[in-house]
């Protein structure tokens, strides 16, 4: 018989709480009960997460703004959640960086990673501006695309 993978671990142990969601006590809980799974395969689970336990999701622009939006909330809001919001922007932030120099990569995802570290970028020099910066940012990026 096989052993369950750690993501059927993560979901099998949500299960039999009855957890529907994780938020800030489900996340320490789960933490404590499986240390040897990790924060990505955590998110990586299927589960539905709260910011800033979910990670900063950056698929798409919208995907990537809505995520910076509820760590803003979180990060006005929580004191000390702020060093924990930063340290995923950044990680974040790193990992879109990397994907926009890599060769590897095709040209408009390198441009469109180019971009978030940018969002993100504004959102680590103040979390609090950057709900008006994105609309400012969006407005310009229509207004380019419609010439």
């Amino acid at each position: 018989m096989r052993q369950p993978t750690k993501k059927q671990r993560v979901r099998e142990f949500a299960a039999s709480r009855g957890w529907t969601g994780i938020g800030e006590p489900e996340w320490r809980e789960l933490r404590a009960a499986l240390p040897d799974v990790s924060e990505a395969t955590i998110r990586a689970s299927g589960l539905a997460i709260s910011a800033p336990w979910s990670g900063v999701k950056q698929h798409t622009l919208e995907e990537l703004e809505t995520s910076l939006d509820e760590f803003a909330a979180v990060y006005a809001a929580r004191p000390d959640l702020r060093p924990y919001c930063r340290e995923q922007v950044i990680a974040a932030k790193d990992h879109a960086r990397f994907a926009s120099r890599s060769p590897r990569v095709e040209e408009t995802k390198r441009a469109l990673k180019a971009e978030m570290v940018d969002w993100m970028m504004v959102w680590l020099g103040d979390p609090s501006m950057f709900r008006t910066w994105a609309q400012i940012r969006r407005d310009k990026m229509r207004d380019c695309s419609s010439t």
